[in-house]
């Protein structure tokens, strides 16, 4: 049976134990960001296997996208696998967070709407979600937190929800979006305060995005609020922007500022996590705040020139990593964020000439003091044709489900365990192989 399950060791550094299921009102501020890689990043040239077995079978099937090992930068070997890892060569900022055990990867998540065995893996019929391999049927897949299209609400907006008795008194939002209108942050009694900025432009200087992810993402998450309250309704746009909270919209929406520790570079990731450590220095540590930002980097939809559009982005993804944890390591709060990235799926381990097409497993990074770092979790996939995972055309089913790997972080956040199937309904089909039971987070 490949359960979705394996993470093995515990990617965050303090399971929940029996006294702290919500977590206590002095535990002071946490926050959640989410960086979504819009358009299905290539993760097999993001996290490659470096041992002479794998990095064999990597580059003879991936052909002339293959990355040369020579220029491959080594992780440590921390041991929670047998297996070696190196990164992209555009990523040595991500080498040095991983060896200062500030990063993790988890390898090979993604949208599961159940356990699948061997039979139903060499089959390849009817194995996955609705909509496999599309962008809209996978967007669903993470940000709803369920893989029935049309959900009116995100896994984010329904733990948004259970968290609201953290603000008591206060005018800052729990859910903000530097990125748009997203259904991963709309609940059935929180919407997300949006932050718009003049100066922000979405693509990488000298970079096309292609399809505009931001768009169809923000008009899914209208047609999930449309959903939930009438085919007439419309997204409330003037009830959501800046401005509508007095004290935080005058905040937020500063072009410039003093705080010399939150400087960032001026691609469009750096200057949206900047934002975020603005905002985020300005809650008070000792409080119980918690708090959901949303970031998108579109433009991952690599089907042609895979190799050079990769090797800007993969740079900036890195560096735009460090710079956020310098920022909110000087303001003392690195332990209270864990930021991760999404994508809705993984692409193709073989080439399709020039670049690769969509797939389904892909491999992510998990970023704060809050996990056990410099380690690689989850079942990294044996390549090969032989091996059940691969469904076909280099295409890996996950060993992990979107669901768990959610789970993790909002238990993290203070979601209490008995409401966690309100958050992700989904993950009740992994329950057998969740340990949720008894909160070891070891999935």
């Amino acid at each position: 049976m490949i359960n979705g399950g394996a993470i093995g060791a515990s990617l965050l550094a303090s399971p929940l134990t029996a006294g702290d299921r919500l977590l206590s009102e002095d535990s002071g501020y946490r926050a959640l960001v989410c960086i979504n890689l819009a358009g299905g990043n290539d993760s097999f040239n993001m996290l490659v296997p470096s041992d002479e077995v794998q990095y064999a079978a990597y580059a003879n099937a991936r052909g002339n996208l293959a990355l040369d090992r020579s220029n491959l930068i080594d992780l440590t070997n921390r041991g929670v696998t047998a297996s070696s890892f190196s990164v992209h060569s555009g990523m040595p900022e991500i080498q040095e967070l991983y060896d200062k055990g500030d990063v993790a990867f988890l390898a090979n998540v993604g949208a599961l709407d159940r356990p699948l065995s061997r039979a139903e893996l060499k089959s390849s019929l009817n194995i996955g979600p609705e909509q496999l391999l599309s962008h809209n049927g996978q967007i669903y897949g993470w940000q709803a937190g369920s893989s029935h299209l049309q959900s009116s609400s995100g896994w984010g907006g329904r733990a948004a929800d259970l968290l609201q008795h953290f603000f008591p008194s206060t005018d800052s939002p729990i859910s903000v979006s530097m990125s748009g209108a997203n259904l991963f942050q709309l609940g059935t009694k929180t919407l997300p305060y949006i932050c718009q900025f003049s100066n922000m432009h979405s693509s990488i200087s000298g970079h096309s995005v292609g399809v505009d992810f931001d768009y169809v993402i923000s008009q899914l998450a209208k047609e999930g609020y449309c959903t939930a309250h009438g085919a007439s309704s419309s997204w409330p746009e003037t009830e959501l922007n800046i401005g509508t909270k007095t004290g935080f919209g005058a905040y937020v929406e500063r072009e410039k500022y003093s705080d010399s520790r939150l400087e960032s570079g001026q691609d469009y990731l750096s200057q949206q996590l900047s934002r975020v450590a603005h905002i985020i220095s300005e809650q008070d540590p000792t409080k119980p705040v918690r708090q959901i930002f949303y970031v998108s980097f579109s433009g991952w939809d690599h089907h042609h020139q895979l190799l050079k559009n990769q090797a800007m982005m993969l740079s900036v993804l890195s560096q735009g990593l460090l710079s956020f944890r310098n920022a909110l390591s000087d303001l003392g709060l690195f332990e209270s964020v864990i930021t991760f990235t999404v994508s809705e799926f993984g692409r193709s381990l073989t080439s399709n000439g020039s670049g690769s097409d969509h797939g389904w497993g892909g491999h992510q990074i998990v970023m704060g003091g809050g996990i056990r770092g410099g380690q690689v979790y989850g079942r990294y996939p044996k390549l090969s044709s032989l091996n059940p995972l691969n469904i076909g055309n280099g295409v890996y089913a996950p060993t992990t489900s979107n669901d768990q790997y959610f789970a993790k972080l909002a238990l993290w956040l203070g979601v209490p365990l008995s409401k966690i199937e309100y958050v992700l309904p989904n993950l009740r089909a992994f329950k057998p192989s969740c340990k949720l039971a008894d909160q070891s987070f070891d999935l």
